[in-house]
């Protein structure tokens, strides 16, 4: 499954929408439904979600190149972007608020992809 998520190497972070209770990372394509917990490392920085500069850290990456990702079941999905920095969903069952934690649509906006 990991392998699908790999689509999105090489893309650009080109949007984040916050809805009521969880957010849509736009790449030019793909996009990602984040339903869980949600940080963000950058600039020595780091942010998880519901933290006061959670929302600045967060839109900073938008632009940025995705340079890699890593998918570790019961842990988290991180995406990290060519200037070093990151965003982790977290897929510990914990931070789960239904039963998917991500949703990964691909380019035609079907989804791909669920965890």
């Amino acid at each position: 499954m990991a392998a699908l998520f790999e689509a999105i190497i090489g893309e650009k972070l080109s949007a984040i929408t916050f809805v009521l209770d969880y957010w849509q990372l736009q790449f030019d394509g793909p996009s990602i439904n984040a339903l869980t917990r949600l940080e963000v490392r950058a600039d020595g920085q780091n942010a998880r979600d519901g933290d006061d500069q959670f929302r600045n850290l967060i839109c900073g990456q938008i632009g940025k190149i995705v340079g890699s990702v890593k998918l570790i079941e019961h842990q988290a999905f991180t995406i990290k972007f060519v200037d070093e920095s990151t965003i982790i969903i977290s897929l510990s069952l914990n931070d789960y608020r239904g039963p998917e934690g991500v949703v990964f649509y691909g380019p035609n906006l079907s989804p791909v992809a669920v965890i």
